[in-house]
């Protein structure tokens, strides 16, 4: 890689090259990590911990799904209802 290049890129205010077109498969991921620390903190039995993450990582990719779900509705089905002002 072009050291300048490297240098050039600003973390906070760019995001990193490629990801573009990939950022939703980084949000398993993501999940999962958060899953992972919270459980470690919350579960008293550390035998249940990996059964326990799995669980809260599908509630919580599940409620995101829902809630894409229900917003999409709410664009597609009820915003055309409203009148223009």
């Amino acid at each position: 890689m072009n050291l300048t290049l490297l240098i050039a890129w600003l973390p906070f205010r760019q995001p990193i090259p490629g990801v573009q077109d990939h950022w939703l498969w980084l949000l398993p991921i993501l999940v999962l990590g958060i899953s992972m620390m919270y459980k470690a903190i919350r579960t008293t039995d550390l035998g249940r911990w990996p059964r326990e993450v799995l669980v809260m990582t599908g509630q919580v990719l599940l409620a995101f799904a829902g809630l894409a779900i229900g917003l999409f509705l709410i664009v597609q089905l009820l915003v055309p209802l409203l009148p223009a002002s």
